[in-house]
């Protein structure tokens, strides 16, 4: 007999703060499901149940030393500033002090923790989350499939408040919002899968192809059922993003144009369906009422970044309200409190909203301060992808819109801005292959730029 003594592997525990972002992230997917069916009763107080899930990570950040140090900078100085703004609105203004508190909810507390996950984060981390990501994607696209096909009334297209349903589609069926509370999740959510479909078709030691496909095949299907312009829009820009990464390098056009074959195949499959035929042509009826009410597609698209801007610009009275209206003045769920119902009171769009809640000189140096972050991730994505590391790039259209055009007082579209720029950061600063697959020399020239151990 072999007494042989049984070698024993040990996983080490998973530390806390990278259980913390997990949650966030989980939570971020199955927020809309808590708050329609499993506890419709705490619906309003599930709206900011990831904000002590990010107060967590900020104060774990800093007690385990995890505190990301080249954003100290602009961190303090964006707290000091708005800190500031509010205690001055409080004080000489009319600002009720629970909607100061509120809106520093909403512009403060999401950028620290986008940066802890783009610092903390290893490339192990980040692939575990996109592969997570995709199988994610095929459950809700299944809610989806089975919301689009039930009434409009029925249970599952019930809305996130008592009474509330989804918004109505083409054809008298709903747009689906599958575990999120309205359509605003999937239209996020979207372009996040699809950036890291793309490339774990280009990095075949990121997910296994069976995901790979059934993801596709997931993303394609779900497009015409959400019945989203904007989701649209925002595919197009991973698409593009997707060709400049395949022009950077001759390697990754080879593979670009070895995908090209296979993904007409999938086409061709999910337009057998006669779910997606159906789902299709409310999908085009969509695109041509809008035309015809709001103008080209073109028109539609530059209506909704450039014209929001310059008409806030145009409509900001810097007499009436030098130091703003009020921050969090303008959110649903202070208007509601206040109120009684929704008004959007200062604008439904981001920029309107900004400027005149913080004024016109603090709400365009946020802006701007918004922007700016986009560009840099941009400029540094674009570098990653000479070098072969095309994901920030993938990455970029829902980040931009994350940074620069999604409500932060809203709470799914914030989330989704932390997540998207977290990881963005997180696939600037390292390659998302697991260093010990990589050849040698490969390895040793990642230590250049050595990663922060959890």
């Amino acid at each position: 007999m072999n007494f042989a003594p049984r070698r024993i592997s040990y996983k080490p525990p998973m530390p806390l703060l990278k259980k913390l972002i997990w949650a966030y992230f989980f939570l971020l997917i199955f927020e809309g499901a808590l708050r329609k069916w499993i506890l419709p009763s705490l619906s309003t107080p599930l709206l900011l149940v990831r904000d002590p899930v990010a107060v967590l990570i900020i104060w774990e950040a800093f007690r385990g030393n995890k505190w990301p140090e080249k954003w100290s900078t602009a961190v303090g100085v964006l707290t000091a500033c708005l800190l500031a703004i509010c205690v001055i609105q409080v004080v000489f203004g009319d600002n009720p002090w629970f909607a100061g508190i509120y809106g520093l909810r909403s512009y403060l507390l999401p950028f620290p923790v986008a940066f802890i996950i783009g610092e903390y984060l290893n490339e192990e981390d980040l692939r575990k989350f996109g592969v997570c990501t995709l199988w994610l994607l095929l459950l809700v696209t299944g809610v989806e499939i089975a919301q689009y096909l039930a009434p409009s009334n029925g249970f599952l297209n019930r809305g996130a408040y008592e009474g509330a349903e989804q918004i109505t589609y083409v054809g008298q069926r709903v747009r689906a919002s599958g575990t999120f509370s309205f359509v605003t999740g999937p239209m996020n959510f979207c372009p996040l899968a699809a950036a890291f479909i793309f490339y774990g078709f280009v990095n075949e030691r990121f997910a296994k192809k069976e995901l790979l496909w059934s993801a596709a095949f997931a993303l394609l299907l779900s497009v015409p059922i959400i019945g989203s312009r904007t989701l649209v829009f925002e595919l197009a820009g991973v698409v593009m993003c997707a060709g400049v990464a395949a022009l950077c390098g001759v390697s990754q056009l080879f593979k670009s144009l070895r995908l090209a074959l296979p993904l007409l195949a999938v086409s061709f499959l999910v337009s057998l369906l006669p779910i997606f035929s159906e789902a299709s042509g409310n999908l085009q009826r969509r695109f041509a009422e809008a035309s015809h009410s709001e103008g080209s597609t073109t028109e539609a698209l530059e209506d909704r970044t450039l014209g929001v801007i310059s008409q806030a610009l145009g409509n900001t009275d810097i007499l009436s309200h030098p130091i703003g209206v009020g921050m969090g003045v303008g959110a649903a769920a202070i208007s509601k409190l206040t109120q009684g119902s929704v008004y959007f009171t200062v604008g439904e769009s981001e920029f309107p909203r900004i400027l005149n809640e913080l004024g016109p000189f603090s709400g365009l140096a946020f802006m701007t301060f918004r922007f700016l972050l986009g560009l840099m991730v941009l400029s540094m994505a674009i570098a990653r992808a000479r070098a072969h590391e095309p994901l920030a790039l993938l990455l970029f259209p829902v980040t931009f819109t994350g940074v620069f055009l999604n409500l932060l007082e809203q709470p799914t579209e914030q989330g989704f801005m932390v997540v998207a720029l977290g990881f963005s950061l997180c696939a600037l600063r390292i390659g998302v292959a697991p260093i010990a697959a990589a050849p040698r020399g490969a390895r040793i020239l990642r230590r250049a730029g050595p990663a922060r151990q959890s």
